[in-house]
C-alpha cells in the first residue's frame, strides 16, 4: 500500500524533472549563452571560488522550487481523494471460489470472496479509485504549470519563456485562461481542505504529516504578500544642519522631461521643478554612472579623482575629502543606495555610514542576468524571493522580474527609524537605463517609445520614495538636490551637434567631405546622431544632465537659471550653504546664483569633458549583455576575496588612449577624437549657430578661441 501511494508523486516528479530539462534547454537556445561561453569567461577572468556556494545555493533553490511544487500538487491530490473517497486500497485480485460444507454434509456452498489468502495468482490489475486519482493529480499538475507559464506571459512579458505562450495567445486570451486554471486550483484547494479535515479527525501519522506540509505551504503563501510599516518616525534636522538628500535618476535628458517641453508630462518631476531652483545648462565631466558620481560626491574631475572609467580599483580614487566624509565630521549619518552595481561600486570607504545595493560582483553579473524562469520569477519580487534571490531582487540589471517597488522596499527600513542625527541621503534610480525595461514592460519596436515609458515610470517611482521621505520626516528641514547623472543619446538627429548642413570645410578638403571621426553605432547612422552615453563627447545630449535644487523649509523662491554648470558644483554648493570651506575642488559653488545675487561664473570657466571606455558593443542603444562582456572580457579581473569586477591596472592605460576629450569655453566646444595613426582629430563647433569643422586652419576657426581651448587641454589632460 505504500507502494502505491508513492507511485503518484513518482510519477509527477519524474514530469517535473522533464518540464525542467526542458526549461534549461529553451533557456539555453534563447539566451544564446552555451557553456562553451562559460569556460571562456571562466579562463579569462579566473573566477575565484567564492562565488561558488552562492551559484550552488541558486541552481538549488532553482531545482527545490518545482520540486514543492510538485509535492503541493501530491499533497492536494491526496487530499482530493480523501475527500472524494478516491484513495488507493492497493491492489485487486479476482474473487476466488472458497468451498464450505454444511455438518449434514448433503449441502455443499461455494461462495465468493474478496482477497482471499492463498490459492492463484491471477494478474493485478489497478483500482478504478487510483486511476481517477492519477488523473486528477496529473491534470491538476499540468494546469499548475499551464498557470505558471501564463502568469510569466502577463506579469513579465520580457521573460523568454513569455514566448512559449504569447506566441499564440495574446494577453487578453492569456488572462482569461489564467483565471479559469486559477479557478480550478482554487477548487482544489477547497476540496483538499475537506479532505485535510477529514484527515486530521483520523489522527494517523500519514494524516498528520499531509497536515503539516499543507500548513507549511500557508506559511509560505502568506509570507509571499507584501508587508507594510506604518512606523512613524523623529528627525533630527535643524534649518542649520538640514538634512540633505540627492536624489539621482540615471540616464535623463531633459528634453524628455515636461517642464522642459517634453512630449510626455512627467507629474511629480515637473512639479518639483516648478517649486526649485532649476540649472537649465548643467553637464557631467563623463557620462557614466560611476565616474559622475564620483564627480559628484568629491567636487573633482575624473582625472583628479582617479575614476576614468567604470570599475576603476577603489585603491585608485581619491575619497579623502568626499562629501559623505566632511559630513560624517559634522555629525551626519551618511546613506547611499543604488538598484545597481554592475558597474558602479560605491563602497563604505567613500564615507558612507551604510550602503543600501544589491550585492556586488561577478554573481550580479551572472546570477542576475540568467534567473529566468517561469517559478522563480514568480516569487522574486516577494519577502522569500528577497532571501532566496537576492541577485534579483530590486535589482534593474535583472529587468525582466524588475518591480521598481522592490528598490523602495529595500530603502523603507533604513528610512522609518528614529534618527539621532540629521541625514545625508544619496540614492539613485536606474530605471531609465537601456534597455528601459522592468517587469510589466512591453519591449517596443521603437526605443523612444520604451525610453519615454521608463521616465514616466521612474517618476511615479521617485514620487513613491518622496511619499517615504514625508512619511519618514525627512522633509521638514532638508535640501533635495534633483539630478541625472548623465543623459542618453538615442540616435535621433541632433543628438551629435554636428549638423552636416553646417559643416564648413578647409581648403585642403574641396568636395566638402564629412570626416569619420566617429565610429558609428551601426552602418546607416548619420553624422549628426549618436547612442548611449559616456560614448561621444560631442552626443551633448549624453552630458547634459538635470540638475534642480529644493530648499525644505527655508524661504528659497523657484526659479531657472540658464547659466552654464556642472555637476562638479553640487559638493561646494551644499558646502557653502552650511557654512564650511573646502579648496580641494575642481567645481564653484552655486549659492550666490541660488541666493539671486547678480553674480555669472567667469566667462573664462573651462569645463573638460571626456568619454569613457566604448567598445562597439556599447556604442549603441541595444546593449547585449553577452557581447559587453565578451568584447571587453580581457580588460577586468575578478579580486579573489570580495568577487568584485575592476578593471585591469595594465588595461588602464589602453582605456584612457582610447578617450574622447573636449572643452566647452564661452559658445564654443572644442573635441579632439583619436585616430588610427595616433593623431588627435580635432572638431570646433560653435555651440550658439552650430557651425562646425575639422580644420583649425579656416577663417571660422581663427575667429574662435580654438588656440586656447587646445592650449587649455593639452595643459588639462597633458
Amino acid at each position: 500500500m505504500t507502494k502505491n501511494k508513492s507511485g503518484l508523486f513518482s510519477y509527477l516528479l519524474l514530469l517535473t524533472v522533464f518540464f525542467l530539462l526542458l526549461e534549461v534547454s529553451f533557456f539555453t537556445q534563447r539566451s544564446g549563452f552555451y557553456f562553451g561561453d562559460f569556460k571562456m569567461v571562466a579562463d579569462h577572468l579566473k573566477i575565484p571560488s567564492v562565488v561558488i556556494p552562492d551559484i550552488i545555493f541558486f541552481i538549488f533553490v532553482q531545482i527545490l522550487l518545482p520540486v514543492i511544487f510538485t509535492t503541493i500538487i501530491w499533497v492536494i491530490t491526496r487530499l482530493i481523494g480523501v475527500a472524494l473517497t478516491l484513495n488507493p486500497v492497493g491492489w485487486i485480485r479476482p474473487p476466488r471460489a472458497v468451498i464450505h460444507q454444511s455438518k449434514n454434509r448433503s449441502m455443499v456452498k461455494t461462495i465468493m470472496v474478496d482477497y482471499g489468502p492463498g490459492g492463484p495468482n491471477p494478474p493485478y490489475e489497478k483500482s478504478i479509485r487510483q486511476v481517477k486519482l492519477e488523473t486528477i493529480g496529473f491534470s491538476l499538475w499540468g494546469v499548475g504549470v499551464g498557470a505558471v507559464l501564463l502568469a510569466n506571459q502577463i506579469y513579465f512579458p520580457n521573460s523568454k519563456f513569455s514566448d512559449l505562450t504569447s506566441s499564440f495567445l495574446n494577453d487578453t486570451f492569456a488572462l482569461i485562461l489564467l483565471i479559469i486554471f486559477s479557478g480550478i486550483l482554487l477548487i482544489a484547494i477547497i476540496f483538499a481542505l475537506v479532505g485535510l479535515d477529514i484527515t486530521l479527525q483520523k489522527k494517523t501519522r500519514s494524516t498528520r504529516f499531509l497536515a503539516l506540509i499543507f500548513l507549511v505551504a500557508s506559511v509560505l503563501f502568506i509570507c509571499f504578500s507584501k508587508m507594510t510599516d506604518t512606523t512613524i518616525t523623529s528627525d533630527a534636522s535643524t534649518a542649520s544642519k538640514p538634512n540633505i538628500i540627492i536624489i539621482g535618476m540615471d540616464a535623463i535628458r531633459p528634453d524628455f522631461i515636461g517642464f522642459f517641453g517634453g512630449e510626455n508630462q512627467t507629474h511629480f518631476i515637473d512639479q518639483f521643478l516648478n517649486q526649485s531652483i532649476v540649472f537649465a545648462d548643467a553637464l557631467t565631466p563623463l557620462a557614466r554612472t560611476f565616474p559622475s558620481w564620483i564627480s559628484l560626491l568629491t567636487g573633482l574631475y575624473p582625472k583628479h579623482s582617479g575614476a576614468r572609467f567604470d570599475l576603476a580599483e577603489q585603491s585608485q580614487l581619491d575619497w579623502s575629502a568626499s562629501l559623505p566624509k566632511i559630513l560624517q565630521k559634522q555629525g551626519y549619518e551618511t546613506l547611499y543606495a543604488m538598484d545597481e552595481t554592475r558597474f558602479s561600486n560605491i563602497e563604505k570607504q567613500a564615507g558612507f555610514d551604510h550602503i543600501i545595493t544589491p550585492p556586488t560582483g561577478f554573481n550580479d553579473f551572472l546570477l542576475g542576468t540568467f534567473n529566468d524562469f517561469p517559478f522563480s520569477n514568480l516569487i522574486v519580487n516577494t519577502t522569500l524571493g528577497k532571501w532566496l534571490f537576492p541577485y534579483s531582487y530590486g535589482n534593474r540589471p535583472a529587468f525582466v522580474t524588475y518591480d521598481p517597488d522592490s528598490f523602495l522596499a529595500l530603502l523603507k527600513p533604513a528610512l522609518q527609524k528614529n534618527r539621532k542625527k540629521p541625514l545625508f541621503l544619496a540614492v539613485h534610480f536606474c530605471l531609465p537605463h537601456a534597455p528601459y525595461l522592468w517587469d510589466r514592460s512591453h519591449a517596443h519596436e521603437k526605443v523612444i517609445t520604451q525610453y519615454q515609458a521608463a521616465i514616466q515610470r521612474t517618476d511615479k517611482q521617485v514620487a513613491d520614495f518622496f511619499e517615504m521621505l514625508s512619511h519618514s520626516g525627512l522633509l521638514q528641514h532638508s535640501i533635495v538636490v534633483l539630478l541625472s547623472d548623465h543623459g542618453e543619446a538615442l540616435e535621433l538627429h541632433g543628438d551629435r551637434i554636428t549638423d552636416p548642413e553646417l559643416f564648413i570645410a578647409g581648403l585642403s578638403n574641396p568636395k566638402k567631405i564629412i570626416p569619420h571621426f566617429y565610429p558609428p553605432s551601426f552602418e546607416s547612422e548619420k553624422v549628426d546622431e549618436s547612442a548611449g552615453h559616456g560614448t561621444d563627447v560631442l552626443g551633448l545630449t549624453q552630458y547634459h544632465s538635470l540638475l534642480a535644487f529644493r530648499f525644505y523649509g527655508m524661504d528659497v523662491k523657484p526659479k531657472m537659471i540658464s547659466n552654464l554648470v556642472s555637476l562638479l558644483d553640487v559638493k561646494p554648493t551644499l558646502l557653502n550653504f552650511l557654512g564650511l570651506k573646502d579648496f580641494s575642488v575642481d567645481g564653484n559653488s552655486l549659492m550666490k546664483m541660488i541666493r539671486g545675487e547678480k553674480i555669472a561664473l567667469s566667462a573664462s570657466r573651462h569645463l573638460f569633458l571626456e568619454s569613457d571606455f566604448s567598445p562597439q558593443s556599447v556604442r549603441t542603444v541595444h546593449p547585449e549583455m553577452r557581447n559587453v562582456l565578451f568584447e571587453g572580457i580581457d580588460y577586468y579581473q575578478i579580486d579573489p576575496l570580495t568577487a568584485h569586477l575592476t578593471v585591469k591596472n595594465s588595461m588602464s592605460n589602453v582605456i584612457i588612449s582610447s578617450k574622447q576629450y573636449a572643452d566647452v569655453y564661452q559658445d564654443w566646444m572644442l573635441a579632439l577624437y583619436p585616430q588610427s595613426d595616433g593623431l588627435m582629430l580635432p572638431i570646433l563647433v560653435n555651440l550658439r549657430d552650430g557651425r562646425w569643422t575639422n580644420d583649425l586652419t579656416t577663417e571660422f576657426a581663427l575667429k574662435s578661441p580654438a588656440r586656447e581651448m587646445q592650449v587649455a587641454l593639452k595643459n588639462f589632460y597633458n
